[in-house]
């Protein structure tokens, strides 16, 4: 499960730095689900059009008010509602969107000038995985803005 870890962090297998955060996301935890800080040491899923993304759940199964494993940086898979394509920008959704779903990531192609700067502090990373259609994992090298 993991190449190092201390009890509240690890380095995961696939190469990202996970942190263990309360599971308050409403439901049984998913892989890949986005997820924001509700509370001290609690996660929720993110909500459309707010640009507070930390992370990505790293474990599935794990019940509501239980320890769960978030990404917060480097590679992680996450949730996405469409297809997405490597090279292309992941982020979560701004209100605008169509389709938008709170703790799912939307794949885009990188903007060019002017940027649209609502999105760009919904941007949680860089895809580095094709996949074949909505609502699958893609690894992600996270970052935030």
């Amino acid at each position: 499960m993991s190449v190092w870890n201390n009890k509240k962090a690890m380095i995961t297998d696939e190469g990202g730095l996970a942190i263990q955060y309360i599971n308050e996301t409403g439901e049984v935890s998913v892989k890949g689900t986005t997820v924001h800080i509700t509370a001290a040491w609690t996660v929720g899923k993110t909500a459309v059009g707010v640009p507070d993304c930390i992370g990505a759940i790293y474990n599935s199964g794990v019940a509501i008010g239980d320890w769960v494993w978030v990404v917060v940086s480097g590679i992680a898979d996450v949730l996405f509602t469409n297809q997405t394509t490597a090279g292309f920008l992941g982020r979560t959704f701004v209100a605008a969107d169509a389709g938008g779903a709170v703790g799912k990531a939307l794949s885009e192609a990188v903007p060019t000038p002017p940027f649209a700067n609502d999105k760009h502090f919904c941007e949680i990373g860089h895809i580095i995985e094709t996949n074949s259609g909505p609502n699958q994992l893609a690894k992600v090298n996270l970052h935030f803005n």
